[in-house]
């Protein structure tokens, strides 16, 4: 029901849209239209209380007029629409404004894998190994399988042993395998995790289960690795696991988890995860709603917090869950949820409770957010969902509208309801994990990148969906009720040339249909003139030939997604989709974007990869961008025998995109001239967020004095491989980018006062600094004042860093979130300045909270007793340190003296 307000929230406005001047409607429809206005208002205040009631607690009669209505609403809107396409015009709505991720949130995920609960579990299961590691069985891998119920945190737990576990391996593996898996993923998972330089970005999507499995038995064969098979429901999936893993005879361990006590013994040594003790409750729940563990809540809202600790029975999902929704209330309605969450009398059934959890969290969100967690139901179990990709489908809907944000991006709008569905715990974030020295990644460490949904809150998302037709889902394992004349948005997952065909698809009829998602099919066929009102269509990771003439009916398309589908061609008809909104042809075949593209003046967001060519008028037309990932400088080099004429009209043409958001391109720059036309353009961009220009820089010195790009304050990530600076711009402060969090850039030399300078970020998560000039920095720190109070991961190439920290609390005010460190130690210029020893660049005084320390050793006109010197300090400095993070170090420039 609160999905039929969805519709009319968007409806409403619609009407009131035709109300204008501008159209010139029949006698006497004016009118007409008020009056359904004032009635559908009226329907809408309605609704909004019929849909904040659990199903089960309404009369039939009421579920089957707001069934009807329901179906109504959505014809209504598509001929409305059909109408205003006849027009050339479009429409806007309105939603609420952005949020963030409570920070709270985001401390209580990083202490759940190492305080709260965890600890006692992850110690008996390392006790479980060890006994095994002695002389004899040294050689033979370990299997030990976690089981009980969803919610309980075996997930939690078994990352908290890997990732504790993991350093002491060669590689490593965590790879979930859910109900109704797709078992040539799950194997080609295991591979990219245990080697992802080897098959990321290799031909392994062309191997069959067979050639996975031999694979990993070459890679498990040779290594000692630590593997984790998460989520399990059945032995014929776990046999099929064990046999790529059986030739692992190098120490190797594997830990499974499942909810199936059958299948946990099948798989190995069994360990019962048991609920969480009442001490463990109270802290996760304080947590949770404090934001620091222990901290005393007043007497009211401590009752509340006992009643409902006491019907949660210890499960971590419904103690997180019940704490995200007592967060938005006030304290003095807390007494209330405990009553109104509808807990039986029956006993004490765990799973069932915890389903009553979820779903009273669900009723209690806004009907907006209610549309965009129900989406969800179209992927898969336990698949990383990305952030970005959902927010444009989102937004292509209409569950995402912006008339009364003024001044905030739709994207933006779309990325509140993505934090708020967090903090409300009802999806879990997914963050970048450390990528490895001298990493390329796109996000820093930390980034939550995308979400995943817990499996038994997917369950309670594909009922409601299914209950209300907002989502029919079909795939290979589940039987869907046919006809399918009736649904609105069409799933289709991992499904087979045979299984598609029985469908019938082109006798279904698809007049009705608003988005049609394919993922991981073979052979589809679709016919796009039975698509009358189609908004999103997505084609991803399907096999087989895909036919994209006749689509332009596809008038109402606002999301065209074919990410590693099989085509090589995109028609010129696509410019006459006058709405679409994004355009994703990552993974494609595609070698060249049709000129019809510049047609498209509502594009919001394109993403190409370097086999796609994209003429250079057609980029400056499509002023309306906000979000732009392309990589021209590969496929210049095909279409231009001019390399630096192609580049640089590609420069000038970025300078036409003033609505950019989010830029991450390639550029060679060649010489002044181009550079200066990439400072102009870079100075037209007033709205970026994010930007990240990669490629080879001259390796001269950019002087970029301009004063244009101090205004973008809302810039978030700035990364210019493709320019070098003579210094720290003097627009790189704290005062006039507030909101800066990621900075990698290079320079010739880095200063003392520079460091003092990017210390005063006041959210700086991530800092790569490359310095043409070996040099020791020396950060003198010596007051109590807070420098990079958020940093993360602190990278300085080609110098090095001296910490001097006498005379202030470490702890408090130096890097107190530091994780990891990277840097060069150039032997032959320490030693010169009397600088090698151990204490000599105060290691020893980074913060507690640092892991891993990435060295570099330069060992170019040293001696080898000089680099051994060297080492053998790093490591003392390390040992010394409070938290002994792991160190890694590497060395080059070594030089081999051949013989006379």
């Amino acid at each position: 029901m609160e999905l039929v307000t969805g519709v009319m929230g968007s409806l409403l406005p619609k009407l009131g849209e035709l109300l204008k001047d501008e159209y010139d409607l029949q006698r006497g429809l004016r009118e007409k239209i008020k009056s359904l206005s004032r009635e559908l208002e009226s329907v809408h205040a309605v609704l909004r209380k019929v849909g904040a009631v659990p199903s089960d607690q309404l009369d039939e009669l009421v579920k089957l007029w707001a069934r009807d209505v329901r179906e109504l609403s959505y014809d209504m809107e598509d001929i409305v629409d059909m109408f205003f396409v006849r027009f050339n015009d479009g429409h806007e709505s309105d939603d609420p404004r952005p949020v963030s991720i409570d920070p709270r949130l985001q401390a209580l995920y990083k202490r759940s894998t190492e305080l709260i609960g965890v600890d006692g579990p992850m110690d008996k299961i390392i006790n479980m190994l060890s006994p095994w590691n002695d002389i004899h069985l040294s050689d033979k891998k370990k299997i030990i399988s976690i089981v009980g119920f969803g919610g309980l945190g075996k997930t939690t737990l078994a990352k908290a042993v890997y990732d504790k576990l993991k350093p002491d391996f060669d590689c490593g593996a965590f790879v979930s395998v859910g109900r109704n898996p797709d078992m040539e993923k799950v194997l080609r998972d295991i591979l990219i995790d245990l080697d992802k330089q080897k098959y990321k970005h290799s031909i392994i999507m062309t191997l069959n289960e067979r050639q996975l499995i031999n694979e990993i038995k070459d890679l498990v064969e040779k290594k000692r690795c630590f593997i984790v098979v998460d989520d399990i429901w059945d032995k014929k999936s776990w046999e099929l696991i064990k046999c790529a893993l059986q030739d692992s005879n190098c120490g190797s361990i594997v830990v499974a988890t499942t909810r199936i006590s059958e299948v946990a013994m099948h798989v190995g040594h069994v360990y019962k995860m048991e609920p969480l003790s009442l001490d463990d409750s109270k802290k996760l729940l304080y947590a949770r709603l404090a934001g620091a563990q222990g901290k005393c809540l007043n007497i009211p809202p401590a009752v509340a917090c006992e009643k409902i600790l006491n019907k949660c029975h210890s499960v971590p999902l419904a103690i997180t869950t019940i704490a995200s929704l007592l967060v938005n209330k006030p304290e003095e309605d807390w007494s209330e949820v405990y009553n109104s969450i509808g807990f039986g009398h029956e006993g004490n059934n765990d799973v069932e409770n915890t389903r009553r959890i979820l779903s009273f969290s669900y009723y209690d969100l806004p009907s907006h957010l209610k549309a965009c967690l129900l989406y969800l139901s179209i992927f898969s179990e336990d698949v990383e969902i990305d952030k970005n990709i959902l927010i444009w489908k989102w937004i292509a809907e209409g569950f995402v509208q912006d008339e009364q944000a003024a001044g905030v991006e739709l994207f933006e709008l779309g990325e509140g309801c993505f934090n708020e569905l967090i903090n409300r715990n009802m999806i879990m974030p997914v963050e970048v994990q450390y990528q490895g020295y001298q990493s390329k990644a796109r996000y820093n460490e930390g980034y939550v990148y995308g979400c995943r949904v817990h499996d038994m809150m997917l369950d309670l998302i594909c009922s409601l969906s299914k209950e209300k037709n907002f989502v029919t889902l079909v795939d290979s394992y589940e039987q869907v009720e046919l006809p399918l004349s009736h649904a609105r948005r069409l799933a289709m997952q991992s499904m087979s040339i045979k299984e598609i065909n029985r469908l019938q698809l082109p006798n279904m009829g698809m007049e009705q249909v608003r988005s049609f998602l394919a993922n991981r099919c073979y052979g589809i066929s679709l016919a796009f003139s039975d698509f009358r009102v189609l908004r999103i269509l997505a084609l991803e990771y399907c096999q087989g030939k895909i036919n994209l003439s006749h689509f332009r009916s596809l008038y109402h398309l606002r999301y065209l997604g074919l990410v590693n589908a099989e085509i090589t061609e995109l028609p010129k008809e696509v410019g006459d989709l006058m709405f679409l909104q994004t355009l994703d042809l990552r993974e494609t075949s595609i070698l060249e974007l049709p000129e019809s593209v510049g047609l498209l003046t509502q594009l919001l967001c394109l993403y190409v990869d370097h086999r796609t060519w994209a003429p250079v008028d057609l980029i400056g037309k499509l002023t309306s961008l906000q979000e732009l990932c392309i990589r021209p400088a590969y496929a210049y080099d095909r279409f231009y025998d001019d390399k630096a004429n192609g580049m640089r009209q590609f420069v000038k043409a970025l300078g036409r995109l003033g609505e950019l958001r989010v830029l991450q391109t390639q550029i060679d720059i060649l010489d002044d001239s181009m550079e200066k036309d990439l400072l102009e353009s870079l100075d037209n961009l007033q709205k970026i967020r994010s930007l990240e220009i990669l490629g080879a820089s001259r390796g001269l010195n950019v002087e970029w004095t301009r004063t244009g790009f101090i205004s973008p304050r809302h810039l978030q990530r700035l990364y210019l491989e493709c320019l070098e600076f003579s210094g720290l711009p003097a627009w790189i402060n704290s005062s006039l980018l507030p909101n800066l969090s990621y900075l990698n850039m290079t320079m010739e030399v880095v200063q003392e006062q520079d460091m003092e300078t990017l210390g005063m970020f006041p959210i700086l998560c991530y800092l790569k600094l490359y310095s043409r000039c070996t040099k020791l920095v020396s950060f003198k720190h010596t007051s109590n004042a807070g420098y990079f109070q958020k940093l993360k991961s602190f990278k300085i190439v080609g110098s090095s860093v001296r910490f001097d920290l006498s005379g202030c609390d470490i702890e408090s005010s130096f890097m107190p979130s530091l994780e990891t460190f990277e840097t060069d130690v150039h032997v032959r210029f320490l030693k010169d300045a009397n600088m090698l020893g151990f204490d000599k660049l105060g290691l020893e005084n980074l913060p507690s909270s640092l892991k891993r320390i990435i060295v570099v050793i330069c060992c170019r006109d040293a001696s080898g007793a000089e680099v051994e010197e060297a080492q053998a300090a790093l490591e003392h400095a390390t040992d010394s340190h409070a938290n002994s993070p792991k160190l890694t170090i590497m060395r080059y420039g070594v030089q081999i003296k051949r013989p006379l």
